[in-house]
């Protein structure tokens, strides 16, 4: 079957995990930036953490359904109507030939997830469905979609319903929120070389996500940061939620898209366990920053992981147990 693509939206790309071992070649990994939504979105259709969704930013798409599918919808959150018909987000949505999808307003966040029963049908490059824009590779033609597109699928019928657990909901509704957003970071290995004004600043005041971020990298302002010294640097490896300090003075945090060696200083990195945080900010949002050890952030980063498994594979094992 086909789901025919009638409105693409502002930028709506096909994303998984990401592209995995391969930032020595200068590749990035792309892939979902809410990684904690794309995998919600998975879960409510019975798929693997790692099947391709429709990562959807700021205005969402239209589509039409050419045969019987189920699909899940988790991140921000978004008014959603079928065939006309309100529905909701964060359940199963069981969709019939002819069906027409269709995203209104945005409520809050900035970025959702769509997930489909079955198997899209789509090349991998290095391993990975994922859309690289700027590379032109990856996803459906190396780009975002464009009104008219047909997306090839294997249709299934997800025999269940299932809804995102609460205890999801309710952390993630409170991030969603929130217009003023924390985020724990380690410090990077030019910290130091910030002057004590500016060290302070960094962790006290907030800054403003800039209409000029995109998938490479939010990019903030309001607040300016300066070096004790001049600093000359050669080329450096940057990661996904590393925080560099341009010459202007206005630190720039990497992304999934995010070139791969950077040649600024590297004055912080946020923790992985917060980085799907970033997915979700809008231009105008503020942000600032908590510095926690290394320690700290593996620690709360396999909390994380365990808590996201044990929540959905409890929820799995109670439906088994409802339907026997």
């Amino acid at each position: 079957m086909n789901i025919r693509i009638l409105k693409a939206g502002l930028q709506t790309t096909i994303q998984d995990l990401g592209r995995q071992k391969y930032r020595e070649f200068g590749i990035s990994a792309s892939g979902a930036l809410d990684q904690y939504s794309h995998q919600i979105a998975n879960w409510l259709v019975g798929n693997d953490n790692n099947k391709p969704t429709l990562e959807v930013t700021h205005i969402g798409p239209t589509l039409q359904f050419e045969q019987d599918v189920s699909i899940g919808i988790a991140g921000a959150e978004f008014e959603l109507f079928v065939n006309d018909r309100q529905v909701s987000m964060n359940t199963t949505l069981h969709m019939q030939q002819g069906d027409v999808l269709k995203f209104g307003k945005l409520k809050s966040g900035a970025r959702a997830y769509v997930a489909f029963s079955g198997e899209l049908k789509l090349p991998l490059t290095m391993n990975s469905a994922s859309t690289n824009i700027l590379a032109n590779f990856g996803g459906f033609k190396g780009r975002a979609l464009n009104d008219g597109d047909l997306i090839n699928l294997n249709a299934t019928v997800f025999k269940e319903t299932r809804v995102t657990p609460n205890e999801l909901l309710k952390e993630h509704h409170h991030n969603l929120q929130q217009n003023h957003i924390i985020v724990r970071v380690t410090q990077g290995r030019e910290f130091e070389q910030l002057s004590q004004a500016s060290r302070k600043s960094f962790l006290e005041e907030n800054f403003t996500v800039s209409s000029d971020s995109n998938r490479m990298a939010l990019k903030l302002e309001e607040q300016s940061l300066d070096l004790k010294d001049e600093l000359s640097m050669t080329t450096t490896p940057i990661i996904p939620g590393t925080i560099q300090l341009p010459e202007n003075g206005s630190p720039i945090i990497t992304l999934a898209d995010g070139q791969t060696t950077g040649g600024y200083p590297r004055i912080a990195q946020v923790i992985s366990a917060d980085l799907s945080l970033l997915g979700q900010l809008k231009p105008k949002f503020l942000v600032s920053f908590y510095e926690v050890s290394i320690g700290h952030a593996i620690k709360v980063l396999k909390e994380k992981e365990k808590y996201l498994n044990t929540i959905l594979h409890s929820e799995v094992k109670s439906y088994t147990a409802t339907q026997t």
